[in-house]
């Protein structure tokens, strides 16, 4: 195999050794690239002073060029541009990939030190081999992009825009692949307001809920139509036993679940900060109702969860606040919370604390 310090921009060398092609590859597509409409005569004509005319400086292709005009060898370009770069490289050599940098690894989730020397085209997706071959003059001479499937390590494709510069070569057909810089997902604003393992609110839209039920309260000109609203915390003491027997991830989704679907549809269940689970609770007309809802709660968790027919017993500790009789803030109410289910975890009884209680 090439050592790339051995490589510069007037001559590639050829592999010493290739490895033996796959059977399933036909890795003669480019190699016979004539028989595609690709004008092999033409791309010999390219040199990097045709470059200087090209109008936008800003694209890769020309920096790459300018530094061939600088008559700077490939292996200082592999080493100072390519090895660092966040884009994927490819290095092509008639059929044969001879180099591939970090990217290609971190995109395509493979060994580099696989896949050097072997057919380019064992990466890529049988369906775009004609494609790619079809299509690699235009991407030479006119400076096309190309959207390619390359295969991943594990089950499945992953597609990349493609631009090529062409490599003067007398010998072998030469030239550069460059891929897009893999665009970082993008978060989806569910994930920000509902949790993805349980499917409950997230705590900023629980928070959001809470500030617009004690507003809803305030904006009320008679203090006889104003209701109580109620903040509940809920911490499962012990999840760490779960975790040890890869459950923790069950109980959670379970526990969700059972609070959900059996409150009604009027409490808002969100997944915690700080502590597991957060309840909104408004429009109580007296603190009876609120010690209703207590008393619904407690019994959801004392009955613990089912899983793969296998009983679990939960052991929580849980804390309430109450507005306007507490607090007047959302800030308070969730601080008086905390404070009340810290009290419930001293007394380890599965009990609910509410703040106004407190010795």
């Amino acid at each position: 195999m090439v050592k790339m310090n051995e490589l510069d921009w007037d001559n590639i060398l050829e592999p010493k050794e290739k490895m033996p092609m796959s059977q399933n590859v036909d890795a003669t597509v480019l190699a016979h690239a004539q028989e595609y409409n690709v004008d092999l005569d033409s791309l010999e004509t390219v040199s990097p002073a045709d470059e200087k005319k090209t109008k936008n400086p800003d694209t890769l292709h020309n920096d790459i060029k300018a530094l061939a005009d600088m008559d700077i060898k490939l292996s200082d370009m592999i080493n100072s541009v390519f090895n660092v770069a966040e884009y994927p490289v490819f290095i092509i050599q008639d059929d044969v990939l001879i180099y591939a940098n970090y990217a290609v690894s971190q995109q395509l989730g493979i060994d580099i030190s696989k896949i050097t020397g072997r057919p380019f085209l064992e990466l890529v997706d049988r369906q775009d081999w004609n494609l790619l071959a079809e299509n690699i003059g235009e991407m030479l001479t006119g400076h096309r992009r190309l959207s390619i499937r390359f295969i991943l390590s594990k089950q499945g494709n992953i597609n990349m825009n493609l631009q090529a510069i062409y490599l003067p070569d007398i010998e072998h057909f030469s030239f550069i692949l460059i891929g897009e810089v893999k665009a970082k997902p993008v978060r989806p604003i569910g994930g920000v307001l509902y949790d993805d393992k349980t499917g409950l609110p997230s705590f900023f839209l629980f928070e959001d809920r809470l500030q617009m039920a004690l507003l809803g309260e305030h904006a009320k000109e008679n203090p006889d139509e104003r209701r109580l609203t109620a903040v509940v915390g809920i911490n499962i003491d012990n999840i760490e036993d779960f975790a040890k027997l890869n459950l923790a991830a069950v109980v959670l989704k379970k526990t969700a679940d059972n609070l959900a679907f059996n409150l009604p549809k009027t409490i808002t269940v969100a997944i915690g900060l700080k502590y597991h689970f957060w309840l909104l609770i408004n429009g109580l007309k007296n603190e009876f109702e609120l010690d209703f809802y207590l008393r619904r709660i407690k019994e959801i968790m004392d009955a613990g969860i089912h899983d793969n027919f296998m009983h679990h017993d939960l052991l929580y500790s849980g804390g309430v606040s109450i507005a306007p009789k507490d607090a007047q803030t959302a800030k308070k109410m969730i601080e008086h919370t905390i404070e009340s289910v810290r009290l419930a975890q001293v007394k380890r009884d599965n009990s609910f604390i509410i703040y106004n209680e407190k010795k």
